[in-house]
């Protein structure tokens, strides 16, 4: 499969393991969205995009790690640019949910075409240096906020609970102007306090219905 994949860049990083297994939902993840991308050969079908290698393949192996071990995760590159297209789709589905019909009608192309690429490239920076405890305990929320609440999708470590990435849109309203959708994101690593917008896109000059709404009611 990774021979298919452009002969495949490999990420030249050694994340080191200690018999430590990719959950589940992430190599699902992985291989839903690669399904989608290649076509599966007999003799591929069952290779990883993130797997364990004996050390005996690696000449470098015992020069290379600080400590021993009995293997090693072999990462390719595109496995976290398909995990950034699996996690874009679902804050794609997930801002549909959010919005509602009502408004989803108005902004769902712009929310695509301009919002989403920009959050794709900020989960590939925030994911590309994972260790493999990142990679292994790495979930995301499935239940975006309603009413007033800003929350689109939240990236997070299924082991501790903690936030990693915050994707949200807030409402803006601007005198003689009317009303904006704002999106943005926060991140763990100033505590979540910078504001980093992604992006605006205008409502109009009446105010906007609450999220998930089907009617224009405010």
């Amino acid at each position: 499969m990774i021979k298919l994949m452009k002969r495949s860049l490999i990420l030249s990083s050694v994340l080191l393991s200690f018999g430590l297994a990719t959950s589940v939902d992430l190599q699902q993840a992985i291989a839903a969205e690669l399904n989608d991308k290649v076509d599966k050969t007999h003799d591929e079908a069952d290779e990883k995009l993130i797997y364990k290698i004996n050390h005996h393949d690696y000449e470098l192996y015992t020069d290379v790690l600080p400590v021993r071990t009995d293997c090693y995760i072999h990462r390719d590159v595109e496995s976290s640019l398909l995990l950034s297209d699996y996690i874009a789709n679902q804050a794609i589905e997930q801002g549909m949910t959010k919005f509602g019909s009502a408004i989803s009608d108005n902004i769902a192309k712009q929310y695509k075409t301009e919002i989403i690429p920009k959050f794709k490239e900020v989960i590939s920076d925030t994911t590309k240096g994972f260790s493999t405890n990142d990679w292994v305990t790495l979930k995301w929320s499935t239940q975006p906020s309603s009413g007033l609440g800003e929350k689109i999708i939240h990236l997070y470590n299924g082991d501790s609970g903690k936030d990693i990435l915050r994707f949200h849109v807030r409402r803006d309203q601007r005198p003689k102007q009317g009303y904006y959708f704002n999106f943005h994101y926060h991140t763990m690593f100033d505590n979540y306090e910078s504001h980093n917008e992604l992006g605006i896109v205008y409502w109009g000059k009446d105010m906007p219905p609450q999220w998930s709404s089907d009617t224009h009611d405010v």
